[in-house]
């Protein structure tokens, strides 16, 4: 038996016009047996401290925002802050929060502060992250030494385990059949938790970040890998962002594991059951994505920007995490300036970067370097009438959209990164006919690869040529990238993402593979 793969056109197109409503409406037909729960970390809103609640950030939360609002979905998240701990030893039941169209019931845990700490900031970060990301210089870490042990057995172990307890007691009162939704890395223990409990819950996990190869996995002490692996497998199908990742899970489950798998139908068979692994691509709102691009906030930033920027402008946007290898896009530029001393003066690199994580020594030592490397350049190339790289460090979705409106060219190149969205909002709303330059790591690069530069993140030299090129590159080809590029993201936007998961999850329904109720 095979799920489906493809999406049909014409529930496509409808979806791409629809309103959220009419997408909420096709999932309660798709799935009208189903009480959706969307389990994550964070939570999608956070409290403020004079009452109310913000909006999450990231692409990460936008998306589950969508998705939630689309099922009408339970939440079960983390207490990830004192004022988040405050809230949930305060609550009596679930609490209400706004989702995008609708309402929904936000449920906390609250593990203990000490916990929370082990669980993410000892063993999720950095040690899974930077597993999945290829991030460890392995001749010297990581040094998987005591504290890495007791971060896995008292955080990460019981962080996911108080997870799954939440679940199931979502689960158990739940109208209709538990349909489990897990994301990311932080929970991969969770599914096989609900599974022990809740029997006939359909499950699913989506991975936001890549798959990395058996081998690499193998940096893990067998115990913690294998229960990994066969947390995961608690459920029905598993979701990628890439081929490329689900290749890269198979041949985990077959070389570490020894499980059989069968590549054709991209499944592994686990504690008799057969489990799906699938690529799911995620993307941006697109008409919520343009709404903002063309606000009255955006657009006087815009006014602000033309007062400043030089003929040609090179932008991105990240956060200071070192997946994005921020410090090898300036060695590029730095070899930009020297190899193309006409383009001074004339160009310059705006980096608008968001500080990401920095209780974590390694990301607060990655944010000095990107410092050095940006005064270094400044230094050495610029003068009073002429700053080479503008170094803004901050959070603002309205300047972000701005910075892509305006690019000349767009420098995305993480060492690996599971999507990259940005890059996604970049193709949609840019107004230069503004070119790509796009690692071939990001997981956006197979949807996107025919319409953007491609480089190799390592090679500086190659960024630097990919960079000039996009500067260089006449009108018409430029306005062909981005036209096609553009037309790609439409697309496949996020109600796709969305109508993807639905139409596999019910052909399980339909196909009797999965546990009876």
């Amino acid at each position: 038996m095979s799920i489906a793969d493809t999406e049909r056109p014409v529930i496509t197109s409808i979806l791409r016009s629809a309103p959220a409503s009419s997408l909420r409406a096709y999932v309660s037909r798709t799935l009208p047996d189903c009480s959706p729960i969307v389990v994550s970390n964070r939570a999608p809103h956070e409290p403020r401290p004079e009452g109310g609640f913000r909006r999450g950030a990231g692409g990460v939360i936008t998306g589950l925002l969508t998705l939630a609002d689309a099922m009408g979905a339970d939440w079960v998240a983390c207490a990830r802050t004192d004022a988040e701990r405050k809230l949930a030893a305060e609550m009596r039941g679930p609490l209400t929060v706004p989702l995008l169209q609708s309402k929904g019931s936000l449920h906390f845990v609250s593990p203990t502060r000490e916990q929370y700490e082990m669980y993410y900031a000892v063993f999720a970060n950095p040690v899974l992250w930077f597993i999945h990301h290829y991030l460890w210089d392995l001749a010297n870490e990581p040094v998987i030494d005591e504290r890495i042990h007791q971060a896995w057995r008292e955080g990460y172990v019981e962080v996911n385990r108080q997870m799954a307890a939440r679940v199931v007691e979502v689960g158990r009162t739940a109208p209709r059949r538990p349909l489990v939704l897990v994301h990311d890395y932080q929970l991969y223990l969770v599914p096989r938790l609900v599974r022990q409990a809740l029997p006939s819950a359909m499950i699913q996990h989506f991975v936001h970040v890549p798959w990395p190869t058996p081998q690499y996995w193998k940096i893990l002490p067998k115990a913690m890998r294998d229960a990994i692996l066969e947390g995961i497998l608690g459920c029905d199908i598993v979701g990628f962002q890439s081929s490329l990742d689900v290749r890269n899970f198979l041949l985990t489950c077959e070389e570490n594991a020894g499980l059989q798998v069968d590549e054709h139908e991209r499944a592994v068979l686990f504690g008799g059951r057969v489990v799906y692994a699938r690529q799911y691509p995620i993307s941006i709102d697109v008409p919520a994505t343009s709404r903002l691009a063309a606000s009255r906030g955006v657009k006087r930033i815009e006014r602000e920007i033309a007062t400043w920027r030089p003929p040609k402008l090179i932008v991105r946007i990240d956060r200071t995490d070192p997946s994005k290898n921020i410090v090898r896009g300036f060695i590029a530029y730095d070899k930009l300036l020297r190899y193309h001393p006409e383009l001074r003066r004339q160009v310059q690199f705006w980096a608008f970067l968001q500080p990401s994580r920095q209780d974590v020594a390694v990301y607060s030592r990655y944010l000095r370097q990107i410092r050095q490397s940006v005064g270094r350049i400044n230094s050495e190339f610029g003068n009073e009438e002429w700053l080479p790289v503008r170094l803004e460090i901050g959070e603002s979705e309205r300047k972000a959209m701005a910075a892509l409106r305006n690019f000349d060219v767009l420098l995305v190149n993480p060492v690996y990164d599971g999507l990259n969205l940005v890059v996604k909002e970049g193709a949609l709303v840019n107004q230069t006919d503004g070119v790509i330059v796009l690692s071939e790591n990001a997981g956006a690069h197979e949807e996107l690869q025919a319409h953007i530069l491609s480089i190799n993140p390592f090679d500086v030299e190659a960024t630097a040529a990919a960079m000039h090129a996009g500067l260089a590159m006449g009108a018409a080809e430029r306005m062909q990238l981005n036209d096609g590029a553009r037309e790609v993201i439409r697309t496949n936007d996020i109600a796709r993402w969305i109508s993807r998961q639905v139409q596999d999850l019910r052909d399980l329904v339909a196909s009797g593979r999965t546990p009876a109720v």
